[in-house]
């Protein structure tokens, strides 16, 4: 179980460096909106890799073959990021005071990361082939394997929400002309993304 849980710390830290779209919408979200915001994205994030996991471990993990069938996933994914960093690239940003943020507004940030971490494929494979090899490694020990992943998830969560408060705290330091060059960065960036997906995958 020990082993389980280390590679789990392990499993969630390496997937925590990927510098996907969800990286720099923390970012973005930590500067420019509430403290509150970028937990509402984490855990938006959160449940969509709880879903995938899930479904990964009850329903598609017994024939890679199926995997073939998402391709129309790249697609969508990437149409999805396109949208969104087009948005940072067109909206002006602005610093948002702890108390001007409507719950409505949350609940749109928890679907965005949501909608954005489940249309990535790349996050669907890490998470397959994470899979592939503890279940090897476990000789097929579903309680094992599942340790690790929901220590993973639980490594995941944090280090997201870590992301978020450390750009949070930083946002004093920023000023505006800085604020808009890194919206104009992380749109293009975001866009970079949605194109490798539907061009490149």
């Amino acid at each position: 179980m020990f082993e389980a849980v280390f590679q789990g710390i392990i499993m969630g830290l390496i997937l925590s460096t990927f510098c996907g779209p969800i990286f720099f919408m923390l970012i973005n979200l930590g500067v420019t909106s509430p403290l509150k915001s970028v937990f509402y994205l984490a855990f938006g994030v959160f449940l969509s890799d709880t879903i995938t996991i899930f479904l990964l471990l009850y329903v598609a993990l017994g024939s890679i073959s199926e995997l073939k069938h998402l391709e129309i996933l790249y697609y969508i994914g990437g149409a999805v990021l396109i949208y969104f960093g087009s948005r940072n690239l067109i909206k002006k940003p602005v610093i948002v005071e702890q108390d001007e943020i409507s719950q409505k507004t949350l609940n749109k940030i928890f679907v965005k990361g949501f909608m954005i971490n489940s249309l990535n494929p790349t996050i669907l494979f890490f998470w397959f082939g994470a899979m592939m090899l503890a279940f090897s490694t476990y000789h097929n020990d579903k309680s094992l394997v599942l340790a690790q992943f929901i220590t993973g998830l639980g490594v995941t969560l944090f280090t997201d929400c870590l992301k978020g408060y450390s750009a949070f705290h930083l946002k004093k330091y920023i000023k505006p002309s800085f604020l808009n060059v890194l919206n104009k960065i992380s749109g293009l960036i975001i866009i970079g993304f949605g194109m490798k997906l539907i061009f490149f995958h």
